[in-house]
């Protein structure tokens, strides 16, 4: 009994999985097709068979590992930094009115600028190493979280920071045991939507400043007229993305458990 169970488990995981996957499993196909027919030149599209060939060589020599590694550090480290100055200047704007009247217009003018704008801008400042690379990813991706934040703190339930104000909480135990508990939602939310942002601005500076990293990797691959490179790299990037996400959206349900 148990374990007839243990494959009805199994067995609609998989039909899951296939659901979710069936578009891919075509676009994938049609590609294959369309490249063997010779309908799109090889330049343009070459085959997903010579693709996946190029990607595990790259793979096992190393290749995309070590530059995969780059690019998720410096957009992991980014991130961190945007997330801490994000969820400050958030809650104080929400709970601060000094802090408010400071932060709201930087952050209603800053966060519709196009954050790839400023890299000549960050070129001439920092040059091509690491430190602005992260800088930039912090900038790009400190806007959305600080909104997200914001927004979560000011629309805590005022019923909530009475109670704990009757019970004689101070300013400083509200901010950690109220506020910030109840925005957990709106804080996570922003770093689900900083996430992609991080690892666009990272991938796009990388292909600009070289350094190396997955960005390099591919425009690497154009100046050398290998397409199966440049496909590989877009490939490993959407592997990272999509890996990156479904672990942050494991962690929001683990800490949200309670929502």
């Amino acid at each position: 009994m148990d374990v007839s169970n243990a494959f009805s488990v199994d067995r609609t995981d998989l039909i899951n999985v296939g659901k979710s996957i069936y578009s891919l499993v075509i676009v994938l196909i049609l590609w294959e097709l369309v490249t063997q027919m010779d309908m799109v030149h090889d330049y343009f599209l070459p085959p997903l068979s010579g693709v996946l060939m190029t990607f595990y060589e790259l793979t096992v020599d190393g290749t995309l590992i070590y530059n995969g590694y780059l690019t998720v550090r410096r957009a992991l480290l980014g991130l961190v930094i945007a997330c801490v100055l994000g969820i400050i200047v958030g809650v104080l704007s929400a709970r601060s009115r000094i802090a408010s009247w400071f932060w709201d217009p930087i952050i209603e003018v800053g966060y519709p600028v196009p954050v790839i704008a400023l890299v000549p801008v960050f070129l001439f400042w920092f040059g091509t190493g690491d430190f602005a690379k992260i800088v930039l990813v912090a900038v790009g991706c400190f806007w959305p979280v600080a909104i997200n934040v914001r927004n979560a703190a000011r629309d805590v339930d005022e019923n909530l920071i009475w109670s704990a104000r009757m019970m004689g909480t101070s300013d400083r135990q509200l901010l950690r045991r109220v506020i910030v508990p109840a925005s957990a939602p709106g804080i996570i939310s922003g770093i689900q939507i900083a996430l992609p942002i991080s690892l666009i601005i990272t991938f796009v500076y990388e292909m600009v400043a070289g350094g190396g990293g997955l960005g390099h990797i591919e425009i690497e691959g154009v100046r050398m007229f290998q397409a199966e490179q440049v496909y590989a790299a877009l490939i490993a990037i959407m592997i990272l993305g999509f890996a990156l996400d479904r672990a942050l959206r494991m962690l929001r349900q683990r800490i949200l458990r309670w929502t």
